[in-house]
């Protein structure tokens, strides 16, 4: 991997790292210092969900014509002042934090788009899949060990503390972006006589006649909507039905994410094994069976292990599945193109995910908890069927 590379990663790393800290900060400044209601607190995850829903497309079309690196730094410098706006803690409102959200969501999907985009100008194809895996890698890292730090933080240095970790982070990202050496690419230039209509939505355009790019995007949506299905029901599962104390709980929510640091490494030695189709094949239909350990997990310290090491195995074959299709993605994607199809990775998601996690919901009402995680891990199931076996 050239230098540039790495001083992108780093910065990657650190500004991951950052926000899984910092994510603990928002709820508790909105309980504690805004009393904000339960539905309050909800209603700031759907404003991010809806801003990305919203822009991903318009987000998409302004990038891809523009240089990348000043997005990515501008995207970065947005987010570190809207964490910063926070600290005069006695002054924050309600719709305050509202606002915080908003930017936080515009400068997630605008970051992915234009970073996706710059990472295939600045590696060779031959690299993108070790690229990704190690980009994955961190992200994974950075969820297995960023909350808890975040909540010890928080004990440490209050609420405001982390929140300015957080923001640091992003200058971090920054540095590292301004010493990148590699002399940036001219932006692609739009089509003459192209309407706007035809710019927002050529991705998808793209994607949909592409004969595995959209299998691709139909078989993540039902992945990651198996997945949220099963995400809120899975946390009343653990502590209701199974009797799991909180301490359980929490590990169980941290120490499978290893799981997918492990996948993002695997990736690239199944890409060079298997071809990059194949591999993506393989480990998505390995990554869903094994959510059944989970729905059919039993009271007591062997239910606990069933949970630990199911969860650990679908984050496991996951992180290989998404390291390896996102290096393909950018492989066949035109440089024209390739912030508008990573937008439309966002919107797919964004949208689909808040359906999944209300049938979840209207299934465990109906039934029960168990019946919702099996009917969920179906779902996981089904996805991988989607995809070819090569290209």
């Amino acid at each position: 991997m050239n230098p540039d590379f790495r001083r992108l990663w780093t910065g990657s790393a650190i500004s991951q790292l950052g926000s899984a800290v910092g994510m603990v900060a928002v709820p508790i400044i909105a309980i504690n210092q805004v009393h904000a209601s339960p539905f309050q607190v909800a209603l700031l995850g759907v404003l991010a969900a809806g801003t990305t829903a919203v822009l991903a497309f318009p987000v998409g079309r302004a990038i891809e014509f523009r240089r990348k690196r000043p997005v990515m730094i501008a995207t970065d410098l947005a987010r570190c002042l809207a964490l910063l706006s926070l600290l005069p803690l006695p002054w924050v409102t309600y719709p305050h934090l509202c606002l915080v959200a908003v930017v936080t969501a515009t400068g997630i999907v605008s970051h992915a788009a234009a970073s996706q985009s710059h990472l295939k100008a600045l590696v060779t194809r031959e690299e993108l899949i070790e690229a990704n895996s190690r980009l994955e890698s961190t992200r994974w890292l950075s969820i297995t060990v960023g909350p808890s730090a975040g909540g010890a933080l928080v004990g440490l240095l209050s609420a405001a503390g982390v929140l300015l970790i957080d923001a640091l982070s992003f200058l971090a990202s920054v540095f590292t972006i301004r010493r990148l050496r590699t002399p940036e690419p001219e932006p692609p230039e739009r089509a003459d006589g192209g309407s706007r209509r035809e710019e927002l939505f050529a991705g998808w355009r793209f994607a949909r006649g592409h004969p595995v790019l959209m299998p691709m995007l139909l078989s993540w949506v039902g992945f990651t909507g198996g997945s949220a299905m099963a995400g809120g029901v899975a946390a009343y599962f653990y502590l209701n039905d199974l009797g799991f104390t909180a301490w359980q709980y929490g590990l169980l929510m941290g120490v499978p994410s290893l799981g997918g640091f492990l996948g993002a490494r695997l990736a690239p030695r199944l890409a060079v094994r298997l071809g990059q189709v194949r591999a993506l094949w393989w480990a998505s239909q390995l990554r869903g069976p094994w959510y059944l350990l989970i729905a059919l997990a039993v009271p007591g310290p062997v239910g606990l292990a069933m949970c630990g090491v199911g969860f650990g195995m679908v984050l496991l074959f996951a992180g290989a599945a998404n390291s390896t299709m996102t290096a393909y993605r950018q492989a066949c994607t035109p440089q024209e193109l390739m912030s508008r199809v990573t937008t439309l990775w966002a919107f797919a998601t964004t949208v689909s995910q808040p359906l999944f996690m209300v049938l979840g919901g209207l299934l465990a009402t109906w039934f029960d908890s168990r019946t919702t995680l099996l009917v969920a891990t179906v779902v996981m199931c089904s996805a991988a069927l989607r995809l070819p076996r090569a290209a």
